[in-house]
């Protein structure tokens, strides 16, 4: 059963926890549509600025809140903005261009950050495409996730990890854009189709882990606790997995509650 629906509006800022979500060719409705780019165009993680936790999200009347917990600053951004210009924009291996967002909220960040940065949305006309490989019948492009669209990640694989930390675990550490109630540590890794509802979705690959899951989500906090922990039972290939990544077969709505079937399995990766 789906126990938790998240989507991240804009990348490595905060997380929106909603009740129900439509899915689209490219993962989650408003899932990573906006990102945060420096003077060179290049993306801003919390990998390397964990204060972006400052920055929380909640649902509005037309869009999201975003609130500044430093200044204490809010400013709501819409779901359908004012757009300017494109500008090249580089996200790991690849490079697209993207709209800039208009009403002042490359000003608005850039003086909170004290960095000039851009705040920038994906669009239809400029896709940014995902590998060949992981494609599917309908869904050939993704967001502005670090790979494909989305992360689903089951409750047992959390316990697995509070049992080796000694301590609850946020799991908002992780992203997960969907937490499924099933108990067995890690199952994720053996769904290779998935059916929430009437919608169908790929289990494409597991997802490899960095250092952001040091970064406490609330606080901005990092230390080397959770990556080190994880890599001593979940390191496969000299990379840390945990959870596992997906890509639509079918675009509908999904809601929490909502009985999870696996239609197709495969070997897990450990």
């Amino acid at each position: 059963m789906v126990s938790h629906l998240y989507i991240y509006p804009i990348k490595s800022l905060g997380a929106v926890s909603v009740s129900k979500a439509i899915m689209e060719k490219e993962g989650l409705r408003d899932d990573r549509r906006f990102m945060l780019v420096d003077e060179q165009g290049k993306f801003i993680t919390q990998r390397t600025r964990p204060a972006l936790t400052r920055f929380a999200l909640s649902e509005s009347a037309n869009g999201y809140l975003v609130k500044d917990a430093v200044t204490g600053l809010e400013k709501e951004l819409c779901t359908a903005p004012s757009l300017g210009d494109y500008i090249p924009v580089d996200i790991w291996d690849d490079q697209l261009k993207a709209r800039e967002v208009m009403d002042g909220w490359s000003i608005w960040f850039s003086q909170a950050l004290s960095q000039q940065v851009k705040l920038v949305r994906i669009t239809e006309e400029n896709p940014r495409q995902m590998q060949e490989k992981y494609q599917t019948g309908i869904a050939k492009n993704t967001s502005f996730a670090d790979s494909l669209p989305l992360l689903v990640v089951s409750a047992g694989s959390y316990s697995a990890l509070e049992r080796k930390v000694l301590e609850p675990v946020n799991r908002l550490r992780f992203r997960p854009n969907i937490i499924v109630s099933a108990t067995e540590p890690f199952v994720e890794d053996t769904w290779s189709e998935i059916k929430v509802g009437e919608v169908s979705l790929s289990g494409a690959k597991p997802c490899a882990r960095c250092p952001l899951v040091n970064v406490d989500p609330i606080s901005g906090e990092s230390d080397k606790k959770t990556l080190k922990t994880l890599a001593s039972f979940r390191t496969i290939n000299q990379k840390v997995y945990f959870g596992q990544q997906f890509v639509p077969i079918s675009i509908g709505e999904i809601h929490v509650g909502m009985e999870v079937q696996v239609i197709r399995s495969q070997d897990a990766i450990y």
